[in-house]
């Protein structure tokens, strides 16, 4: 069906490296096993899944529809209503939140707006806002997402501004590959419930990357890096800044 939407090209970042070290078989029933839950969780909401859900089933969500495509997610709004455009940039931000949190697997994506069309039953998803949000999303330096100019004026002009947490977006300066970092609107992860200090640890050993490790992939380390800054920046609980309307929480463990 063709019409004007929302959508949000997630990637999974670290892929090719799981897939190219780590058995498939682990691959498909850990990694990305334990993703689609968080993926169902961040749509659905309520209780964790123990078990990965029905992809069928996870396409019954009134307002936000999904495909997936290797190590590629697609979101999209199933109307040009602002209640869905809202549900979508939750889920983003619920799915950003679930993977920072657990550390299993991270989340990069672009958010567009415009004409798409979208069948769902003959797998078909072509559109100018989809091509725009798979360029956002490659040309972003951190484990994040960020909003294009055309998804930015779809938003409300009151809800621009940050205030409102059930709007999940924020200002940001967003690390931007080749411009540096540049003003934006991002998708604010941070309002999920979480251990008041939790702290985005480098490895087991490490807060932060060590010399060795930059010297080795200094890529990897830079994305942690602006991520990290983000959560320093907008986190409500670990950093004392105000929070507006409602956070959510997650039933995932805090670190």
């Amino acid at each position: 069906m063709q019409q004007k939407r929302l959508v949000a090209v997630c990637d999974i970042l670290g892929f090719s490296n799981l897939v190219e070290t780590v058995e498939l078989t682990d691959v498909v029933n850990s990694a990305l096993g334990w993703f689609r839950k968080a993926l169902h969780h961040s749509m659905h909401k309520g209780t964790f899944p123990n078990e990965p859900p029905n992809f069928k089933y996870l396409n019954t969500h009134p307002h936000v529809g999904v495909a997936w495509f290797s190590d590629t997610v697609l979101l999209y709004t199933k109307d040009d209503s602002d209640t869905s455009v809202q549900e979508l940039l939750s889920v983003v931000a619920w799915l950003l939140f679930e993977t920072m949190l657990q550390g299993i697997t991270r989340v990069r994506a672009g958010v567009a707006y415009g004409e798409v069309f979208i069948d769902p039953e003959n797998s078909l998803y072509v559109g100018r806002p989809i091509v725009e949000a798979y360029r956002l999303e490659q040309e972003q330096q951190w484990s994040g997402a960020a909003l294009a100019k055309s998804a930015e004026e779809r938003i409300p002009e009151h809800a621009r501004s940050g205030k409102f947490a059930d709007w999940w977006i924020t200002p940001y300066l967003v690390p931007i590959k080749k411009t540096g970092p540049t003003p934006m609107l991002a998708v604010n992860w941070n309002m999920g419930i979480h251990a008041i200090g939790w702290k985005m640890l480098w490895s087991s050993t490490s807060d932060n990357p060590e010399a060795i490790d930059w010297e080795q992939d200094a890529s990897r380390c830079e994305k942690f890096v602006n991520t990290k800054a983000f959560h320093v920046a907008h986190c409500p609980q670990c950093h004392g800044l105000p929070v507006s309307n409602r956070s959510f929480k997650a039933d995932t463990p805090a670190l």
